[in-house]
């Protein structure tokens, strides 16, 4: 079987957007995982590591445990973990707010690279885009005549967004690229397109996900 389907400069720039969109928002996923374990653990850490050299400080300094010091540490430990139970989350919060920081400027310098990226691809995918199904591949032929053959056994996920399914391999995965094409096609009546899509899918063996 075969599908057809056109991209438009308005559909690119909506490529562009979820793309720029989804990756940002895994960006975010990522540090908000690291934020949430420096909240739950960094002041639990910085309290460890203030107590540990406070009693290690007598042999770094003199090599030895005297009587004296650790009568002193005996007496200042206490002390040093009160304070520290008291401060540590303070310092734990400027890191987070640092953290916060450098969240925002990776996302924007993020969204920038792939807005380049896609935009000079723009003219590669702008016109009629041709799929043939067969059962042992997908052959793609782009506007320019390039034609792509991939076997169906290496598309590792399939995953959909308000404009486009998105079909990738796991090395396209990791890198953020992806095979697209839009849920609706200019080219074709909608219920022979339909039936195309749900074909084509059949053969990836993977139930589109939400991206």
């Amino acid at each position: 079987m075969e599908i057809r389907f056109s991209l438009t400069p308005t559909d690119l720039q909506t490529l562009a957007d979820e793309t720029v969109d989804a990756r940002v928002k895994d960006n975010d996923q990522h540090f908000d995982t690291l934020g949430n374990w420096q909240q739950r653990y960094t002041p639990a850490l910085i309290l460890g590591l203030a107590l540990a050299c406070a009693a290690l400080s007598p042999w770094m300094l003199y090599g030895r445990y005297s009587a004296e010091s650790i009568i002193a540490l005996l007496l200042a430990m206490p002390l040093l973990f009160v304070l520290g139970r008291r401060y540590t989350p303070r310092l734990a919060a400027l890191g987070q707010a640092r953290n916060a920081h450098i969240r925002q400027r990776s996302s924007d310098a993020l969204g920038i690279s792939l807005h380049k990226q896609l935009q000079s691809s723009r003219d590669q995918l702008m016109g009629v885009h041709v799929w043939q199904i067969t059962p042992q591949a997908l052959r793609m032929t782009s506007p320019s005549g390039l034609q792509v053959e991939i076997s169906w056994n290496t598309i590792a996920c399939v995953t959909q967004t308000a404009s486009f399914y998105r079909l990738a391999s796991t090395s396209q995965r990791l890198m953020g690229l992806a095979y697209v094409l839009p849920r609706q096609s200019r080219e074709m009546a909608a219920p022979l397109y339909e039936q195309g899509l749900a074909e084509l899918l059949q053969h990836c063996g993977h139930e589109p996900s939400q991206s």
